[in-house]
């Protein structure tokens, strides 16, 4: 057998090529003839691979009689078209109708090609499978067709001939949708299960999810620079989200079970998308333009499946990581027992647990980290005030190192409760229950953070240190502030003052807190039992607001605007570091009142991603704002056309107490303007 291989390969690679030829003449066929030339070649090609089949499947006289009655049949069957349409044409003894972009037009003839393309990739992954015993032909047919679809015979053709296919037709789309295309092709060959070895797992898992990243990444920038998207190519994008969220939930589904067929059925659902894009490049062109800010449907069903491709794709790298038993041994399920009530109590409490898994795990917080973290570095390239430009990358820093580095890789978890702002770093519930062994850390946490948003305001924590101001503050979800002011509850949510909904959801959530935090310092100093499935209720609650409900509140930016977690008042750790920098040194201050008096945009309340659209007047009215909700990003201060807006915190009052004249963002804004 060591002869065979090297001879189905050179097999493989002309097929590759003959078949991604018969993809650039089937996509630019102008009349039927051509359209039907097209599907009768990919037949044909289909039939010799599905005779081949059969025969490795039932080796002997028997199956070779069949399998060249069946390819007979299917060619004869495909050459009928052809021969119809040619008789058309010598009965009506004139040219055939030219019809640019015939498949672009006709959705039924496009996915004939791409179902025949598919059909013959299978079937030639399949027979070659067997051809070169990779396969047992005793098991079920079934089993055969999804081991063969996951295997190199499969993939790695079908990964050539996207990539061969996507040079073809480069010149006729624009390079945005090409560059996706060859991301595709480069994410199918890095297919985890084409080769059966753990190193090769190991490498295509890191690699393939890196380079998917790269793709999201890449899709976030397009986005963000293009108000005004191509119609069908977003459409693309998302059918290939939600595929990717197939594929990326199927390979999870594989490590563990070591069953691909999700994982399968998912390659396929991509080759369906990919062929039917590449084949219908008129469609593109002739594409009307939709301002997706302004489709907060649209953009909310975007956002929903890019994140639920990056849960599964977190989820793999902690299962590539950990091994699968270590990761899963740390999820404990409640029993689904009891009457309906109970059932669906512990089922909700299952789904949270497991979702909250992923998102708190190490290896998701670094793949977003680097995704959200790629948005990050390119809004820093845009910044002009220094300072929010220096604290764009302690963000960056605090991200990697303080809510990943130590936490995950430096510190044993043990020890994590013990040790104040690094361990307890959100607060009560953190990673530890409220018991007096932990107090230290707890306490000592508080008072750090106290202390900083005292001096330098809640942007310490909301605007550096937190997690979620990495998520907010690139530049393809920075833009998305604009669902602030144009959906219905983002316009009431707008403003510094205390709305309605904050009051209801922060009461609600103090009072879980105080609730959780009571049962959970009277369990563990053994006065109560009383724990929420087995954990302790403060953790619970942690896990519930930070790891499941925060990401919940994030998806819904086009319908609840930016910073959800500040205007509605969920995050009890930022309502207390904002409530504290309210009373702290750190506000908004203006050089020259009558210089916002004499302003006609008004930028720094449009451009504010919480929605402080009072700014001006209070301005206007005091020279300074100073509100809980204020959380120190700075876009105000980016965007005022004058420099007329600069941050004051301790280091002015100390400047001041010291007689020197305070050195503003605003002053230091001019000076460089002036320079230039």
């Amino acid at each position: 057998m060591g002869y065979l291989e090297p001879i189905l390969w050179a097999i493989a690679a002309v097929m590759v090529y003959v078949t991604a030829r018969i993809i650039k003449y089937a996509g630019r066929a102008k009349n039927e003839l051509e359209h039907s030339l097209s599907v009768f070649l990919l037949a044909m090609m289909a039939s010799m691979f599905g005779g081949a089949t059969v025969y490795f499947l039932y080796r002997g006289p028997e199956s070779l009689v069949a399998a060249v009655a069946v390819s007979s049949a299917v060619m004869v069957g495909a050459f009928i078209p052809v021969l119809n349409t040619l008789v058309k044409l010598s009965s009506t003894q004139s040219p055939p109708p030219q019809l640019q972009g015939l498949l672009s037009r006709r959705v039924g003839g496009r996915l004939l090609i791409v179902l025949l393309a598919i059909v013959n990739e299978v079937l030639m992954g399949w027979a070659f499978a067997l051809a070169s015993a990779q396969l047992n032909p005793s098991t079920g047919v079934v089993v055969q067709l999804d081991q063969a679809v996951a295997s190199y015979w499969f993939v790695f053709p079908m990964a050539a001939e996207m990539a061969l296919s996507s040079y073809y037709f480069r010149r006729d789309f624009e390079r945005s949708v090409y560059i996706v295309f060859v991301f595709q092709a480069a994410i199918m060959v890095l297919t985890p299960t084409a080769i059966a070895n753990s190193r090769w797992e190991e490498v295509s898992v890191y690699v393939g999810g890196s380079m998917m990243t790269a793709m999201f990444i890449y899709v976030f920038d397009y986005l963000y620079k293009h108000r005004r998207l191509n119609s069908v190519f977003g459409e693309y994008i998302f059918r290939l989200l939600v595929v990717y969220t197939l594929m990326m939930g199927g390979l999870f589904l594989w490590m563990v079970t070591q069953q691909p067929a999700l994982f399968d059925a998912s390659i396929v659902g991509e080759m369906l998308i990919y062929f039917d894009g590449v084949l219908s490049p008129l469609r593109y062109a002739e594409s009307k333009q939709r301002s997706w800010l302004l489709e907060p449907s649209w953009t909310f069903r975007m956002l929903v499946a890019i994140f639920a491709a990056e849960f599964f794709m977190g989820g793999v790298f902690d299962l590539e990581y950990y091994g699968v038993h270590t990761f899963l041994s740390t999820l404990t399920l409640a029993p689904l027992m009891g009457n309906p009530l109970s059932m669906v109590g512990a089922a909700a409490y299952n789904f949270v647990e497991a979702f909250s898994l992923i998102t708190g795990s190490a290896w998701y917080l670094i793949m977003m980290g680097a995704e959200m973290g790629s948005l990050v570095v390119f809004r820093i390239r845009e910044v002009k005030v220094r300072e929010t430009r220096v604290r764009l990358t302690l963000m960056l820093l605090a991200y990697f190192a303080y809510a990943v580095l130590l936490p995950y890789f430096v510190i044993p978890s043990s020890e994590l409760p013990n040790i104040p702002f690094v361990g307890q770093a959100m607060g009560i519930g953190t990673v530890s229950p409220v018991a007096p062994a932990f107090a230290f850390g707890l306490v000592t946490t508080y008072l750090i953070y106290g202390a900083l948003s005292l001096l330098f305001g809640s942007r310490a924590l909301c605007s550096v240190t937190c997690t979620a101001a990495t998520m907010y503050q690139g530049t393809f979800y920075d833009v998305m502030k604009s669902f602030n002011r144009t959906t219905k509850m983002g316009r009431k949510l707008l403003g510094s003052r205390i709305t309605k909904t904050y009051k209801v959801v922060s009461t609600l959530v103090w009072i879980s807190l105080v609730a959780a935090a009571t049962v959970s310092y009277l369990n563990s100093t053994g006065r109560i039992n009383l724990t929420v499935y087995g954990e302790d209720a403060a953790q619970f609650l942690y896990s519930f607001y930070f790891n499941f409900l925060w990401y919940i509140v994030f998806m819904l930016i086009p319908f609840i605007g930016t910073y959800g977690c500040v205007t509605t008042g969920m995050c009890h750790w930022g309502m207390t570091n904002q409530w504290i920098s309210r009373l702290g040194f750190f506000r908004l201050k203006v050089k020259d009142r009558n210089t916002c008096i004499k302003c006609p945009t008004k930028d720094c309340s449009k451009a504010c991603p919480v929605g402080n659209t009072d700014m001006p007047g209070q301005f206007i009215a005091k020279g300074e704002f100073r509100a809980s909700k204020c959380i120190g990003v700075g876009d105000c201060v980016e965007s005022c056309p004058y420099g007329n807006i600069y941050f004051y915190d301790v280091r002015n009052w100390l400047r001041e107490k010291l007689g020197a004249k305070p050195k503003t963002t605003a002053e230091i804004q001019l000076n460089q303007a002036t320079k230039s």
